[in-house]
């Protein structure tokens, strides 16, 4: 293999062994907690599709894109094109909207209580299930075409309007159906991602003007340093990283649709893009979300004057 292909291999690998076991230990740390306290906080609950939703989008995009870098052929036959295709493009749509409905919901949480949007707050843990069924539909409606339209690769000229993923194949039949698909997912994308920067500038006016409020008290510190507040700052962290990763995805997808023929380099920079926030977003959650800690911190051993150990657990 040539340095380019190796480079790309290993940075495939690379998202891959971050993102895949770190999406699997907050999937597992939050299962755990439901099934042990029977209830999941709905700011979790959140948190756990959003690594669901991401654990599917390196398997579906990160792991086929890996193993081709690497020259494996071996099972991308239509039929496999078309589910893999519509699965990533369905979950990419969902934790678009999945880190926006995050965010909403925490600007409702910290929102005071003079605030038009405390009235919502009883309501919403009734609101979890019912959103997370719309937004599958809903996504999985709007990407419904990446099953009509997806491919294998064939040694035959391609049409005019194609996507090259290296892998699959996305021809659209004409222009009209190409840019007209293309206008629907970014219009899709920017709606998406406008409501998650009005909804994480919300969360830093409050928090700064929570700060304002306490300064000079005393135990500003303590009153800073709320579940509610770390929650929120985290959340912001959230939406930086989502806006910055497809930020970068969605201009070389606009990028690719003012050519008849997308490149696969071009496409393997979206596919590399796309999944690091995947990747990225579970290591955030175990580093900043204290359940998530205390169930991987199981044991301490504590030195004692005689010199011997004792093993505490922590559970």
């Amino acid at each position: 293999m040539d340095l380019p292909t190796i480079l790309k291999a290993a940075s495939n690998l690379l998202l891959i062994a971050v993102g895949i076991p770190g999406n699997l230990i907050v999937l597992l740390v939050f299962g755990h907690i439901g099934c042990v306290e029977r209830k999941l906080l709905p700011a979790d609950s959140i948190v756990f599709m959003l690594a669901f939703v991401h654990l599917l989008i390196i398997l579906t995009r990160g792991v086929p894109q890996t193993l081709f870098t690497l020259n494996y052929r071996g099972f991308y036959d239509s039929s496999t094109c078309k589910f893999l295709i519509f699965i990533y493009r369905t979950s990419r749509a969902t934790s678009m909207s999945m880190t926006l409905f995050l965010s909403a919901y925490q600007s409702v949480l910290i929102a005071p209580a003079t605030s038009r949007l405390s009235y919502l707050k009883p309501k919403l843990p009734m609101l979890i299930l019912p959103s997370f069924v719309f937004l599958w539909l809903l996504n999985g409606a709007t990407c419904f075409h990446g099953i009509l339209y997806t491919s294998q690769m064939r040694n035959i000229t391609v049409l005019k309007f194609t996507l090259n993923l290296s892998y699959c194949l996305v021809e659209y039949p004409d222009e009209a159906t190409y840019f007209g698909t293309g206008t629907m997912e970014l219009t899709r994308d920017l709606f998406f991602v406008f409501f998650m920067v009005v909804t994480s500038a919300y969360i830093l006016f409050v928090l700064y003007r929570h700060r304002e409020q306490v300064k000079g008290i005393r135990s500003s510190e303590q009153n800073q340093n709320t579940p509610e507040m770390r929650a929120a700052k985290i959340v912001v962290t959230f939406v930086t990283l989502f806006v910055v990763f497809f930020g970068v995805d969605n201009m070389t997808w606009i990028y690719s649709m003012s050519l008849l023929k997308a490149p696969a380099d071009l496409n393997n920079v979206r596919v590399f893009f796309s999944s690091l926030y995947a990747s990225v977003s579970p290591i955030v959650v175990i580093a900043s979300n204290k359940k998530v800690k205390s169930k991987l911190q199981c044991t301490k051993t504590v030195k004692i004057p005689q010199s011997k150990t004792t093993t505490v657990s922590t559970d």
